[in-house]
């Protein structure tokens, strides 16, 4: 579990140098802005390597297929085999709830959580120049129906995930996370930190 949790949590400092927060709801935000008036400012734009890391760790958090060597559920029920009936209903709920967990921190860190592109609370600013305004009410449903896709989406890539992937062996999951995620998210923080620290004394 250590081999992918610290790409993971690694993956995560470059969102949060980029934006200047660790407040998920400022992280959001910030991801409400425009690069060059057309390109939504979300965390996949800014970030493309800690999104695929971050993705990759999340998914083995989540001990799913292909990532489910500490449960193997698939032949025996995982560690859950001494449950039954509710105990084994909550487990199995849990596990669920895991997974929907790390598509809503996937979807606010790197896919603009409830924003929209080019939605203000006044209305659509289209990066032509046009406008289209929105009531109060239809702003916040926007926002609350573009977080539910964003993450249903999520769900529905874990679910293709496992039903296309085989079972990783142990050897394969510590190389992939020592030798490939590893050191991808430490090279990546660095990187962004040495642009930020260049830029940032630019200007």
């Amino acid at each position: 579990m250590i081999s992918y949790e610290i790409a993971f949590g690694i993956a995560i400092i470059g969102v949060v140098m980029i934006y200047g927060t660790m407040d998920m709801q400022e992280i959001v935000r910030g991801q409400g802005k425009t690069l060059g008036g057309w390109i939504p400012l979300w965390g996949i734009v800014v970030q493309p390597v800690a999104f695929f890391v971050f993705v990759t760790a999340a998914l083995a958090e989540t001990k799913r297929i292909p990532f489910d060597m500490p449960e193997g559920e698939s032949e025996i029920i995982g560690y859950f085999v001494e449950y039954s009936g509710m105990k084994f209903g909550m487990f199995f709920l849990a596990d669920f709830l895991e997974t929907i967990m790390v598509a809503c921190l996937a979807t606010t860190l790197f896919f603009g959580g409830w924003q929209v592109p080019y939605l203000m609370p006044d209305g659509f600013h289209l990066p032509w120049g046009g406008t289209l305004p929105v009531s109060s009410w239809s702003y916040l449903l926007l926002g609350v129906a573009s977080f539910s896709i964003k993450v249903v989406a999520f769900c529905l890539l874990f679910m293709q995930i496992r039903w296309t992937l085989p079972r990783f062996r142990y050897d394969q999951l510590m190389r992939l996370g020592w030798l490939g995620l590893f050191p991808i998210s430490v090279v990546n923080a660095l990187v962004t930190a040495a642009v930020l620290t260049f830029f940032g004394s630019r200007s």
